[in-house]
């Protein structure tokens, strides 16, 4: 029997030791094989700081041999097994998926920020919290805003889980206006700062109000998608219309535009991101009915060929040039039914009578239907043009990077409306980097 136990013993150690250095030695030889650094050396390249240890760490995740082969393979059998959705998504009611980072974000502490330093050491926290970064960043731009003379309206865009927390978990089922997201602290704050925000989260608990008393069934998010329908959009651009007027704008002429119904299937993002079959296949596609919005000189509002993504330009067809006055910095809540998207996400199904706009330059992007979005609807409810500038998971800084570097977006401007998922809140200053305004021409 002691014999037994110690053969035993010694196979428990030698497959645990197999596993602990079999993974590095297979990631060196795939490294050798693709021609590339071998990244185990990075550890001894680099400083052993806590900045470069993170880094290390998230480039195992990234470039891990087995990424692309045992993982899918091990999550697809945790999701048929225990409905486990990975990493990225967590498995809501009715079929609903929701974007786990997301989540995570609402019911995690606020988490005090740490010191950016090159040390050896784990550097002590700050009195400051990662919503006290975010709102230090927007209080700065919005002072060199106003240094121009342009007003700054700040719209963080309500995740799924905070506007249909009763698809997420029964708890909320027959009250999900008892939910609160910790963005609105953050709202609370800006405005003690005096600076000018919209409640979306207000706007969406209003609209679902009104939904449950007329017995109506609308839906303003994608049951697996981060994104909202267009019908969401809709809601968003009224609101933010309305914060707009509250900051004196008016147009001066203003412009009628016509809308267009336009059918368009799209397929969920979640279910891309946890690179699981069985999920993806499960979440299927969603068929929505967006509107349109037309200029009646030029049709579909899409930005001409070669020129900026986000501007449209209709001044080579009347005699007055039409300015834009107010400029969108968002993210993919903006893209989405507005600019080309990757072809797999979906296609146009019917259109009533217009074409809808041309696919975009190669074969990897279309337009889903294009001019429908919430830059589009914004410019609807406003009878005026709206200027954008887009990147997608990149509100909180590359927009104000893309800025920065070309001071003709700013010209004319009079507001610049600043639209971002909340869950960026939780990136604090590693995120939110303060970012200069382009010199004045």
């Amino acid at each position: 029997m002691a014999f037994g136990s110690r053969s035993s013993q010694a196979v428990l150690v030698l497959g645990f030791l197999a596993i602990i250095y079999g993974v590095p030695a297979c990631q060196v030889v795939v490294d050798l094989r693709r021609q590339r650094p071998v990244q185990a050396t990075d550890l001894f390249r680099n400083v052993p700081s806590v900045k470069n240890l993170r880094s290390f760490e998230r480039a195992l995740e990234t470039t891990w041999w087995g990424q692309e082969s045992i993982r899918p393979a091990i999550q697809e059998a945790l999701y048929l097994s225990l409905r486990d959705a990975g990493a990225k998504a967590i498995a809501g009611r009715d079929g609903w998926l929701f974007y786990r980072p997301g989540v995570d974000y609402l019911i995690a502490r606020d988490r005090q920020e740490i010191e950016s330093t090159d040390s050896l050491w784990a550097p002590p926290p700050t009195d400051r919290t990662r919503r006290d970064s975010v709102v230090r960043a927007i209080v700065e731009y919005r002072l060199q805003l106003q240094q121009r003379g342009i007003e700054l309206l700040v719209v963080p865009v309500p995740g799924k889980a905070s506007v249909y927390p009763d698809k997420l978990t029964r708890r909320f089922a027959s009250h999900p206006d008892d939910f609160r997201s910790p963005t609105e602290d953050l709202l609370e704050e800006l405005d003690r700062q005096g600076v000018p925000t919209v409640q979306l989260f207000d706007a969406f608990r209003q609209a679902r109000r009104n939904d449950s008393a007329s017995s109506s069934d609308r839906a303003y998010f994608l049951a697996c998608d981060t994104h909202w329908t267009p019908e969401g959009a809709a809601v968003a651009a009224r609101a933010v219309a309305e914060g707009v007027r509250k900051l004196g704008w008016t147009c001066e002429s203003p412009f009628e535009y016509g809308t267009e119904e336009v059918r368009v299937r799209r397929r969920g993002d979640i279910g891309e991101m946890t690179l699981i079959p069985a999920l993806a296949r499960n979440c299927g596609s969603e068929e929505v009915c967006c509107g349109q919005i037309l200029d009646p000189l030029v049709g579909p509002m899409v930005p001409l060929r070669g020129g900026r993504a986000g501007r449209f330009k209709n001044d080579h067809l009347i005699d007055t040039p039409m300015e834009a006055s107010l400029l969108v910095l968002g993210d993919s809540f903006c893209r989405i039914y507005q600019c080309a998207e990757p072809a797999s996400l979906g296609e146009v199904v019917e259109s009533e009578s217009a074409p809808t706009p041309a696919e975009a330059s190669g074969n990897s992007k279309r337009m889903l239907p294009g001019s429908a979005g919430f830059p589009s609807r914004l410019a609807y409810e406003l009878k005026s043009p709206v200027d954008c500038v887009v990147s997608d998971g990149g509100a909180a800084t590359e927009v104000r990077q893309r800025l920065s570097v070309d001071s003709e977006i700013l010209e004319n401007k009079r507001i610049v409306i600043w639209e971002f998922a909340e869950r960026d809140v939780q990136l604090g200053e590693a995120g939110w980097n303060n970012v200069p305004l382009p010199p004045e021409p």
